[in-house]
């Protein structure tokens, strides 16, 4: 992977923010399992053709700052310690930030925006923290609980004191109970990945399915049913429809918004996107669509 430098930022930075491949041949991370099967074998096949700028990386400095802050041992922990299992021809690893063999709680170190704890977006954690916990019982160690420890990089004590639903502390502790049935499902679910990354692994790039839309974190499109003057939405709306009949009944004044949805993670996170059929199609789909949009209006 080339990192560019369109700031022309020092190089020390630039280094920092730097990365290597994050699975050695014949493995797959925790981190990996997360994303769908057709970003994990496009990002290996094109590693060395994938550029990402310096900036864009930024918050990785912070990340690793704070891991290193929070790496020193209590007595009863390890940390940054990695375990693995072997899934058939596939070693599934995981890194683990801290586990105390005392209370067996996995803790892992996040740095998040206020507003993953907002619309409590905690999924990927959840089967993350389940990996970490289903590998480390493979390696006959108990866990009882996993938490993550947030650093909320944009909270501001002003919209606290503001809202009551906005987090009132810039740290967030999100956790939850590891119990013998859910460690059962991850199995399965670390079984069924692994099958589905060893049955596409050497087809060509668009005979792999794409990624769920979950994985591509899919959002809907909405219709918000507005009000002149106003910039907030009177309502919002999943179908053209019953929009169309609240502005009927609100009357005068009122309008519809259309506001697109879209694949988040294929526009803004997936480095491997431009080597992936269903996001060209997606753009070209985008394009013709906003042409006839501007048809229309001339």
């Amino acid at each position: 992977m080339t990192i560019t430098n369109k700031l022309n930022l020092p190089a020390g930075l630039v280094k920092a923010v730097s990365t290597e491949r994050h699975n050695a041949a014949m493995c797959l991370s925790a981190t990996t399992l997360l994303q769908g099967v057709k970003q994990i074998i496009l990002t290996d096949r094109y590693w060395e053709q994938l550029e990402d700028d310096a900036a864009d990386r930024i918050w990785a400095i912070w990340g690793s700052a704070v891991h290193s802050l929070l790496e020193n041992e209590g007595e009863h922990d390890f940390t940054e310690q990695e375990m693995s299992y072997k899934v058939g021809d596939i070693t599934v690893t995981g890194r683990i930030d801290n586990f105390n063999m005392k209370s067996n709680i996995i803790s892992d170190y996040k740095t998040a925006s206020v507003n993953k704890i907002r619309f409590n977006d905690f999924s990927e954690w959840y089967t993350q923290g389940m990996i970490y916990a289903w590998l480390l019982s493979k390696n006959k160690f108990p866990v009882n609980k996993c938490r993550f420890i947030a650093l909320l990089k944009d909270h501001s004590k002003t919209d606290a004191m503001r809202d009551h639903r906005y987090p009132q502390n810039p740290v967030y502790v999100y956790e939850f109970p590891v119990t013998a049935g859910n460690l059962f499902k991850t199995g399965n679910f670390i079984r069924s990945k692994v099958s589905e990354y060893q049955k596409y692994f050497l087809m060509a790039d668009d005979e792999i399915p794409p990624c769920s839309p979950n994985e591509r974190w899919e959002r809907p499109s909405k219709y918000a049913v507005m009000k002149e003057g106003r910039k907030n939405a009177v309502k919002l709306f999943d179908d053209k429809k019953s929009a169309e009949e609240r502005t009927a009944e609100l009357g005068k004044g009122h309008f519809i918004e259309q506001r697109s949805g879209g694949s988040v993670k294929c526009q803004n996170y997936c480095l491997c996107c431009n080597f992936c059929n269903y996001y060209v199609k997606m753009l070209r789909g985008k394009t013709i669509s906003n042409r006839l949009r501007h048809e229309d209006k001339t």
